[in-house]
């Protein structure tokens, strides 16, 4: 049942741990997710300094802990942003395959879930969402006047105590932002035909309210994350906060903005990079200013890999200059191959993780849920009350690794649907896509520690391989939980 989950994990939440809690030593929380962010698109992870610089992003893995092999759950955004805030994969539910289509179509996050921003308030923490969402508003398949009702159920169902937002992408019509339960600014209901609009002089795209300039758009997001920390800070200085900061940044169309086209050294492509940049120094700079720097825990990743060929002129142009956005990664966003899902993944936590640290280990971004119930409380709730498919990383984090911890396995999917799973070295591709009329692909095994590039297919080699990779991956498939699976 819906609500009784819910219930019972609240009464797991003793009003003692949470008065505790409260106090001022409990860390503050943001998490900046970038879009279409390739491992190799900042220089602490490759990018040459000759064509493009990311100081504030090398700044936060200066003084933290940078991750060499961290994925998303998904190459492509909905089911990525899915997963973290729910620590359970899409494929589990509705999204099988693709992004939220229509992009106004129905909350994409189920009633019963337990989420993210829900734990986080049960432990006396203000919340917020601010930037890209693309997981959908209401129960409707498709919202067909963002204007005609409010926008519920929404972020503020399931634990946001404040949502600013683009609905879907930076350029995606309409170009108007939510607040809350509602269009940003609107003035009267209905749908407008396009053509000129006396509103600060922008056309209309649907809805007479602010429009969306595309190059602006980062920006205003930016100021708007600012604002709201200084004012969450400065109405309850001693209660923590959790901000959920969704980038729109470098998704297509590249539009760099005005004050940083023509920064970087391979054009376009480059000088949107640089905004990415500029954003994560803003709200550095915020954090600083509010007093609050040095008791934050500030995340940063993509939400998958970066474009490759699919992006207009500029990012060919910029990998003419030698950029390589997705590093030695063969693929890229919506592929079944590595490129598709490595992301720089930064945690910065000044007095618990040492500067300057390099990890390893193999971890999911659907692992954040996880691994923020230990850091606040010092457990997780099991898989069956919240987070299914959710490994903590915090003993990696404080440097007290405990192998009997590390996530055994991790599944990832395509954008057409294809499902592949990792366990040690190994990876195998089913090849199977769970969108009608996609085309299938023969199913491959690939040697990561050997062949980090998969080039060369091995699974004519392993036969034993392939059959208990196959095993595993039915058994993560069949349990509704990879953290139930006890097949190692």
């Amino acid at each position: 049942m819906k609500l009784p989950l819910k219930l019972f994990v609240t009464f797991l939440m003793p009003s003692i741990l949470t008065g505790i809690l409260l106090a001022q030593s409990t860390p503050n929380i943001v998490i900046i997710l970038a879009d279409d962010l390739g491992y190799g698109s900042v220089n602490c992870y490759g990018a040459p300094k000759t064509l493009i610089r990311t100081p504030h992003v090398d700044q936060l893995a200066s003084e933290g802990m940078k991750f060499t092999d961290a994925s998303t759950p998904a190459s492509l955004c909905s089911p990525t942003r899915y997963a973290l805030l729910t620590g359970r994969y899409a494929w589990r539910g509705r999204l099988k395959h693709g992004t939220l289509s229509p992009p106004e179509g129905g909350l994409l996050i189920e009633d019963e879930l337990f989420t993210l921003p829900e734990y986080l308030k049960q432990h006396g923490y203000t919340t917020a969402h601010i930037g890209k969402w693309h997981l959908g508003y209401t129960s409707q398949y498709n919202v067909e006047d963002l204007s005609a009702q409010p926008l519920v159920p929404g972020p503020r169902s399931f634990g946001f105590d404040y949502h600013f937002g683009v609905p879907n992408q930076i350029d995606w019509l309409p170009k108007v932002y939510v607040e809350n339960e509602g269009i940003w600014g609107l003035r009267s209901k209905g749908k407008h035909p396009y053509g000129s609009s006396s509103y600060r002089g922008q056309p209309y795209h649907g809805y007479d309210a602010p429009q969306r300039v595309t190059t602006k758009v980062q920006d205003d997001l930016n100021a708007k994350a600012c604002e709201w920390i200084f004012k969450t800070v400065r109405e309850n200085p001693e209660k923590p906060f959790f901000l959920y900061f969704a980038q729109v940044t470098i998704h297509n169309p590249v539009s760099p903005s005005e004050k940083l086209r023509g920064s970087s050294n391979c054009g376009p492509y480059g000088d949107y990079i640089h905004d990415v940049d500029h954003s994560v120094g803003e709200i550095m700079d915020a954090l600083a200013y509010a007093g609050v720097l040095d008791n934050t825990i500030v995340i940063f990743t993509s939400d998958n890999g970066g474009v490759i060929g699919g992006g207009g002129p500029e990012e060919p142009e910029a990998r003419e200059a030698g950029l390589l956005n997705n590093g030695i990664f063969r693929g890229a966003k919506a592929t079944i191959w590595e490129g598709g899902f490595r992301v720089p993944f930064i945690v910065r936590w000044p007095g618990h993780i040492s500067e300057g640290t390099i990890s390893d280990r193999m971890i999911s971004m659907v692992d954040i849920f996880a691994t923020v119930q230990e850091m606040i409380s010092g457990e997780v709730l099991s898989a069956k009350e919240a987070g299914a498919d959710s490994y903590s990383f915090y003993d990696e984090l404080i440097g007290e690794r405990n192998e009997s911890s590390i996530r055994p396995h991790m599944v990832v999917n395509s954008g057409s649907g294809i499902v592949a799973i990792r366990k040690g070295p190994w990876k195998y591709i089913e090849g199977i896509p769970q969108k009608k009329g996609a085309k299938k692909v023969e199913p491959q095994l690939y040697n990561l520690e050997d062949d980090i590039s998969e080039s060369e297919n091995r699974i004519q080699e392993f036969p034993e391989i392939v059959d208990d990779l196959r095993f595993t991956l039915d058994n993560i498939r069949d349990l509704g939980s990879e953290r139930l699976n006890t097949k190692k």
